[in-house]
């Protein structure tokens, strides 16, 4: 409940008080070596607040441009992520340990089992909630340092191309943003399908006639 609330709060804290576009152009253009320091930290503090990280890649792509914007975004965002897993790791994994049961209790094996892939996967495919997840997997028994690579690695192809749609947009370069608005639905369209895959290859909990007759052979 206290980490619920949290996170709540933080969302709400992150719509009423975020910078607006003139600020945020502002202090990218004249804020020298403290900008991309910004950059870094307000991405973290806002993937915290549960701000979807692809706003926040568009965003950095736009200030700072395509490379330099996608670097500075996913570093941000790797350190959010770790930030808010810290956060459901203290509030949340002994509550959750406590209640897990059958089908879940299969889920969270697999998912410890797996470690980085297991969150690569989350990372990529669009039906997991980037922010929600964070939280989640602080209630797991997944390692930090699985967090962290698989964070990186999962977020890394749609922070990229996020961050060079938003360059091209503010450039006006139209075939640019084409080409980026190309990678993104394809992106888009191969997180659907793994969606698909790893659904067909959930964990089953074992029905009790299966075990009661395996019991008696």
């Amino acid at each position: 409940m206290i980490l619920v609330s949290l996170v709540a709060v933080l969302f709400v804290t992150a719509l009423v008080a975020g910078p607006d576009r003139d600020t945020l152009m502002a202090a990218a253009r004249g804020g020298g070596f403290f900008a991309p320091v910004a950059a870094v930290v307000g991405s973290a503090l806002l993937v915290a607040a549960m701000v979807p990280r692809t706003w926040l890649a568009f965003a950095g792509g736009a200030l700072f441009g395509s490379l330099a914007g996608a670097v500075y975004v996913l570093v941000g965002v790797t350190v959010g992520a770790s930030l808010a897993f810290l956060v459901g790791r203290l509030l949340g994994r002994s509550f959750v340990s406590a209640k897990l049961r059958g089908r879940f209790a299969l889920i969270e094996a697999a998912v410890a089992r797996r470690g980085v892939w297991a969150v690569v996967v989350c990372r990529l495919i669009p039906i997991v909630p980037f922010a929600i997840s964070n939280y989640a997997f602080g209630t797991t028994s997944v390692r930090p340092r699985q967090m962290i690579a698989g964070t990186m690695l999962g977020a890394l192809p749609a922070n990229f191309a996020y961050a060079a749609l938003g360059a091209a947009t503010m450039q006006q370069d139209w075939l640019g943003a084409k080409v980026a608005g190309g990678c993104v639905l394809a992106l888009g369209a191969c997180g659907v399908m793994g969606t698909y895959l790893v659904w067909r290859r959930r964990p089953h909990a074992v029905a009790p006639v299966s075990l009661t007759k395996s019991l008696t052979t």
